[in-house]
């Protein structure tokens, strides 16, 4: 009698939980216009799909979890991660309808992990003038008169610098010493952070922050969550320390970004705050080189499996070399404006 209890009793439990995911399934917020909605699943109650989503491994194509979702409803479906119903949209036309029509038809949005990670104040949520003040003193560090001016120079003595020095190693991880090597150049850039005289304190943090960043958003001690928001806060940290520094510098030589955020701020009127001014900062530290790190090793993934754009790029470098007086001597503007092949590997043409 008491064995069939139990067995009526593990029945029960399991029906229940049954009903509970269809019916979880079966809900959704959009209720105006359901039937109208795309295929797909809300996974299991309140954690929805989240956890197969973060359990598997990154990867340059399409990630196991969009691809199996793609075969089974299609380009566009709906899902739930992290708390939040999403559809997801694999489809080419309809993203570049969505990018056309940002701030018009569509409205810029991101989960509360990912802003609790970037900062309520920072540039991806910025609308309006404070919006269009910050593309302006962007586009005066990274447009193209201080690309001509600065950049060339910075990215080819960093470049060349961190490939001697992985001679010294009998092997590398290229994904983090490409970060590592961007890192040096934006930070130097950005805010004058020299990583060859430092003690790599600040990467060191960053790379703290970036281990945890695609993670299951569980904020106490242990997790990667934790550890990524640990992370940022210690970023934020050093970049107040070097601000705080830098105001104090009345006789700095060098015009990097803090130093135009800096007079930015001492305006009577300053268009942003000092804690918007660190969290832009900081997402365009990390937007740089985490973004920038990624293209360079598609685009080597890319090229190794594609022998004869790759010997078509060795040529085009070879070529310019022939041309020179000394070939040790530093990418000038015209050569650079002269890689046309190169120019196509980079936008992927």
């Amino acid at each position: 009698m008491e064995g069939s209890l139990t067995v009526a009793v593990a029945i029960a439990a399991v029906l229940a939980a049954c009903w509970l995911v269809l019916r979880w399934n079966r809900s959704s917020p959009w209720t105006a216009g359901a039937s109208r909605l795309p295929p797909g699943s809300r996974g299991l109650p309140i954690l929805g799909e989240t956890l197969e989503f973060f359990s598997e491994t990154p990867t340059i194509e399409l990630i196991p979890f969009l691809k199996r979702r793609q075969e089974r409803y299609g380009t566009i479906f709906r899902t739930n991660l992290v708390g939040e119903d999403l559809i997801v949209s694999l489809d080419h036309e309809l993203n570049n309808l969505v990018f056309q029509q940002e701030e018009k038809l569509f409205q810029i949005w991101y989960p509360e992990s990912l802003m609790r990670i970037l900062g309520d104040d920072n540039i991806v949520t910025m609308l309006g003038t404070l919006h269009k003040h910050v593309r302006v003193l962007v586009l005066r560090i990274f447009g193209p008169e201080n690309l001509r001016r600065v950049l060339l120079h910075e990215v080819q003595t960093t470049a060349r610098a961190s490939l001697l020095s992985w001679l010294d190693h009998p092997s590398i991880e290229l994904k983090e010493a490409t970060s590592s090597m961007i890192f040096s150049i934006t930070a130097k850039i950005l805010i004058g952070y020299d990583s060859s005289t430092s003690d790599g304190k600040l990467w060191k943090q960053f790379d703290a922050f970036i281990r945890g960043l695609v993670s299951f958003p569980l904020y106490f001690p242990g997790t990667a969550f934790y550890k990524c928001m640990q992370g940022r806060k210690n970023v934020l940290k050093t970049l107040k320390e070097l601000l705080e520094e830098r105001k104090k510098d009345v006789h700095q030589e060098s015009i990097d970004f803090l130093d135009l955020l800096i007079s930015d701020l001492k305006e009577e009127r300053p268009v942003m705050s000092e804690k918007v001014a660190l969290d832009l900062i900081f997402l365009l530290l990390f937007a740089s080189f985490e973004t920038t790190s990624s293209g360079i090793m598609v685009a080597l993934k890319f090229l190794t499996d594609n022998p004869k754009a790759l010997q078509e790029l060795t040529e085009e470098h070879e070529n310019i070399l022939e041309k020179r007086n000394n070939p040790d001597s530093e990418i000038t503007w015209e050569e650079y404006k002269s890689m046309k092949f190169t120019s196509h590997v980079i936008h992927e043409h």
